[in-house]
């Protein structure tokens, strides 16, 4: 099986040679915990393997997302963007992308009509979509969320793209766990009064992979894994 690297060092190692190629997999956490770190770096490592990506930011707006990324240094000009916006004077919230001149409502439908326009023209290799939080917010139900999810999953499975979907820890539940090929954690573990970032693989379908949690170091190149290392929660 083809294995996509994901460019942060030492994930690579505890994936076993990296993430299985054309799966969607869910990164989740805390906020605060790296997950957009995490997903943007993993798109950048396919920019300079002169891969196509797609970012769909639907928390951030693109010119927030930009900037707050500029702190790493990645050049993200070949990073294709779709995002959302509140529409002036509405409570209306749409998709926002550089082709389209009459976004439309953000609802699942049309976030998976519009992601495939961009993916049948671009043929991205990656895709990130950052949150899934904020599909199942669409939902007042469960069952739609759930079927909603299930159509999201499917679809990217389809794209044959490699994709990360971020979710916040609270937000996550069994179904997403069920469909999703794998699933990295991202922890925020308090001892003696730090915040100390770390990292665990809860699972990955298909292919071994280290089940420790390792600790991780988030500076201005971005995050770094130490697969070597282990991290005790103290109470």
């Amino acid at each position: 099986m083809e294995r996509v690297k994901t460019g942060i060092g030492g994930l690579d190692e505890m994936l076993n040679g990296g993430l299985i190629a054309g799966r969607p997999y869910v990164v989740m956490g805390a906020p605060g915990a790296g997950k957009s770190v995490l997903s943007t770096q993993f798109l950048f490592e396919g920019i300079k393997n002169n891969e196509k990506v797609l970012y769909v930011s639907l928390e951030e707006a693109k010119e927030e997302l930009l900037q707050n990324m500029a702190v790493f240094g990645w050049d993200m000009s070949q990073m294709k963007i779709l995002d959302t916006a509140q529409e002036l004077g509405s409570e209306r919230w749409v998709l926002r992308a550089d082709t389209l001149m009459n976004p439309p409502e953000f609802t699942l439908d049309n976030l998976i009509k519009t992601m495939w326009d961009r993916i049948k023209v671009l043929k991205p290799k990656r895709i990130v979509v950052d949150s899934v939080t904020s599909v199942k917010m669409l939902y007042d139900k469960d069952f739609q969320m759930r079927r909603g999810l299930l159509s999201l999953m499917n679809f990217l499975f389809k794209s044959e793209a490699t994709s990360l979907l971020t979710s916040t820890e609270s937000s996550m539940n069994l179904m997403e766990q069920s469909l999703a090929s794998g699933i990295i954690k991202l922890h925020k573990i308090e001892s003696r009064g730090e915040i100390i970032h770390a990292l665990s693989i809860e699972k990955m379908r298909g292919s071994d992979f280290d089940k420790h949690i390792r600790p991780i170091k988030i500076t201005d190149r971005g995050i770094t894994v130490f697969p070597n290392e282990t991290v005790f929660e103290k109470g």
